[in-house]
């Protein structure tokens, strides 16, 4: 972003003793880009810095008459002359770069500023050649503070403990970014030095940005970063001025939001979707907004972001400029001059009554409601027939009572009640919501989802509750106790558990997995994505047939009698790329009581012409697997396996998985694997990344072989207490961390892991606890 002192790295390179002996050019591309005027910087700078002395030398007259052709011509013969650095400051576009760099051939050396990584890739020829400036952090942060603070050292004092608490959240606020950290640091330097002076900064930092000629330019410096974006990302990016300070915003929230705002619409062949997480990527490259903190290491993918502090400053202050975002928070003054609002926030701590806002506020126009803490009554108004988008998301007090009248609201595209763990159900009313797009109930307490979801038409994304719900509470915490007293290695544990399973109560517990959908769900046409969904005991598995569009899957309740029904009703699901299947009975706290035997297969159908899709990428399955060599090899597109509960005895099924040439994540959780040795092979796994290995209770020795897993590079082994061998380590040639938990069995592993990693894995990073 803008302020993180890209320019001012650059020029004290560009003007270093080191570099004397070059000829020197440093342009500024202007706006609008004039590729004429750079040009002519250019070869005014390079013939003054040249200074020939020649007779076919070209007057600085001749340069300033040249139109853009001859100055080309001039710029070659001018760079072929000497040893030459070109600086580019701040280049905006490919297109510009385009534009300029034939004539740059000869140069010794390029050195291009810009906010975005796209360019930056574009403009190098080796990644190597990038460099991404970042923040300062901790003691770099507070050192520059503290000089700006004290321009004379000799009038240096320590910090007291509350001047101390009120620079660290300056210093949070800046987040790093130099042009802050100086120019706010600079003006605390002519006030009095006190925690009450720079407390008031603190509070008033908004309007302190806006008004301030000292802290302006922090402000001029932003906006060129908001000025410089798209049409179509400035309204995209303002929405990020709804969230609260620090929030991290999951990716998949944003973009239905988005979509169904309008901001991301179908287009061209892209859906609405895909459009917006493009944008999503753009506002990254572009240094917009921030990762949340939830990068994937080793796939590099963002689920989350956030806002830098200065930056959602400029944002809150643009949004309110437009018109745009009202945030009802504490302090907030309310008047009948407030203009029409679009977008409606009310904060945690907003505490006035239930007349405030509609006598106040004009919410005819009002398009989003995001309610942040505690909610009340009154917050949705008759006045909000258009609204658009209901964000409750971890909103407390929320009754089921207060979402009977939800169908009144006809315009409503996106739903969120995630995380309001009050909710037990959802009203009837919900079936005249005939425009809503997004519905997400997870974290809530929902075991069935209404039979009028069904006349939803344009419903494309479903969340529902996947955890697993003991109904009876009592019964719930004695199996708990039985967990605790087994865990602990209790005495007369096995006598209690087979006591409980002869048990009139175990046979009458209520246990259910996901959220139950009712018969009707195969007239969503439009799903695309379907989570938490619950199929035992109905006969909805047949519609799934019907659900064309699916690209992401996750149920339960598969068993032998519906089993075939459902690969079948999937198996020509072209879209579908994410599946998630739980078997019955349900695993976790009854999963004790139920030995392998017990437990229907999963894919005892599968094989002999019926497989999943074959186009998915992620597939998890929680349940008894026999046949997964017979089906497996024709997922050639997957990339991540997940298995627990699987029950695989021979080592062969999970060398099946090793062909799989795209498979990048592979994850075997509690109980999938009940050999007590995995051999990887020559050349298997040829694409994998991350292996994880968790749960295995008699897994004792792992080895890995010449040219095994030639890409792996995280290799994690948890909760397996009988492993006391490791090795081929080796072997393991792309390898950067190895995470161990080491019980009594393995203590040897603690010396035996280190000592065989060879001299080009030095910089492995071992964690063994």
């Amino acid at each position: 972003m803008g302020g993180l002192g890209k320019t001012t790295l650059v020029r004290s390179v560009y003007r270093s003793q080191e570099l004397a002996v070059w000829k020197h050019a440093w342009v500024t591309a202007l706006r609008p880009f004039n590729p004429e005027v750079l040009f002519r910087d250019l070869a005014l700078q390079l013939q003054k810095s040249i200074q020939e002395d020649t007779a076919g030398a070209t007057s600085t007259r001749a340069i300033a008459l040249m139109k853009i052709q001859e100055l080309k011509v001039e710029l070659a013969r001018l760079l072929k002359t000497q040893k030459c650095l070109v600086v580019l400051d701040d280049i905006s576009s490919t297109s510009e770069w385009d534009l300029v760099k034939g004539c740059l051939d000869n140069a010794g050396r390029i050195i291009i500023t810009t906010r975005e990584k796209h360019i930056a890739e574009y403009c190098s020829r080796e990644y190597k050649n990038m460099y991404s400036l970042q923040g300062l952090k901790g003691a770099a942060a507070l050192e520059l503070f503290t000089k700006k603070v004290w321009k004379d050292n000799t009038e240096k004092t320590d910090f007291v403990p509350a001047m101390m608490e009120q620079a660290r959240i300056i210093l949070k606020k800046c987040d790093g970014l130099p042009l802050a950290i100086s120019t706010i640091g600079g003006y605390l330097a002519t006030k009095p030095k006190t925690a009450i002076e720079w407390r008031k900064m603190n509070d008033r930092i908004s309007a302190e940005l806006e008004i301030n000629p000292e802290l302006r330019t922090i402000k001029t410096v932003l906006m060129r970063s908001y000025d410089g974006l798209p049409y179509y990302l400035k309204s995209a990016f303002l929405y990020l001025s709804i969230f609260q300070e620090d929030q991290k915003v999951r990716l998949a929230r944003l973009v239905s939001r988005w979509t169904a705002e309008g901001y991301s619409r179908d287009r061209h062949g892209i859906t609405a979707e895909q459009l917006g997480h493009r944008y999503f990527g753009e506002l990254l490259d572009r240094s917009m907004i921030l990762p949340g903190g939830d990068v994937k290491r080793y796939d590099g993918k963002i689920n989350s972001c956030q806002l830098h502090d200065m930056i959602r400053e400029i944002s809150i202050l643009k949004a309110r400029e437009e018109n745009l975002v009202l945030t009802l928070e504490d302090g907030c003054c309310l008047s009948s001059t407030q203009g029409p609002i679009r977008h409606l926030v009310i904060g945690s701590n907003w505490k006035r009554d239930g007349d405030a806002l509609p006598s106040v506020l004009d919410l005819s126009h009002v398009r989003s409601l995001t309610v942040f803490g505690e909610w009340r009554r009154f917050f949705i108004s008759e006045n909000m027939r258009f609204l658009r988008v209901l964000d409750l998301e971890d909103t407390t007090k929320l009754r089921d009572h207060h979402l009977y009248r939800i169908g009144q609201l006809h315009h409503l595209k996106y739903l969120s009640l995630r995380g309001c763990s009050c909710i037990s159900c959802l009203p009837n009313s919900l079936g005249n919501l005939r425009h809503l797009q997004t519905l997400d109930v997870r974290g809530t307490h929902i075991l069935e989802l209404p039979t009028t979801i069904s006349n939803v038409g344009k419903l494309q994304i479903l969340h529902a509750p996947s955890g697993r719900s003991v109904l009876d509470r009592e019964i719930d915490k004695y199996c708990h106790c039985i967990c605790y007293y087994a865990t602990c290695g209790i005495s007369g544990t096995c006598e209690l558990l087979e006591a409980f399973r002869a048990s009139r109560a175990f046979r009458s517990v209520h246990y259910q997995d996901g959220t139950k959908v009712p018969r009707g769900i195969g007239r969503l046409k439009d799903l695309h994505t379907l989570g938490g969904a619950n199929v035992e005991g109905n006969a909805t598995v047949k519609e799934f047939r019907e659900l064309t569009e699916l690209r992401k899957l996750g149920l339960s309740g598969i068993d032998r009698k519906n089993r075939m029904e459902f690969w079948s009703a999937i198996a020509g699901h072209y879209h579908l790329r994410s599946l998630s299947v739980r078997g019955t009975p349900a695993h976790g706290i009854l999963e004790m009581f139920a030995g392998p035997k017990e437990h229907d297969d999963l894919d005892g159908c599968l094989g002999e012409g019926l497989s999943p899709p074959s186009w998915l990428e992620s597939l998890k399955l929680y349940g008894k697997l026999v046949r997964l060599q017979d089906w497996i090899h024709h997922l050639q597109n997957l990339r991540k396996l997940v298995l627990e509960s699987s029950y695989v005895e021979q080592a062969d099924a999970i060398q099946a998985l090793g062909v799989l040439p795209n498979l990048a994540v592979l994850r075997l959780k509690v109980d999938s694997f009940l050999g007590k040795q995995l051999l990887f092979q020559n050349s298997a796994f040829p694409s994998l990344v991350v292996l994880k290995l968790d749960g295995l209770g008699d897994f004792k020795s792992v080895l890995f072989e010449e040219d095994a897993m030639p890409r792996l590079e995280l290799l994690k082994i948890v909760r397996c207490p009988s492993l006391d061998e490791i090795s081929g380590l080796s072997v393991l040639t792309s390898i950067k961390e190895i995470k161990l938990d080491v019980y009594e069995a393995g203590k040897s592993l603690k010396e035996q892991v280190p000592s065989q990693l060879g001299e080009d894995q030095k910089h492995v990073i071992v964690n063994i606890y």
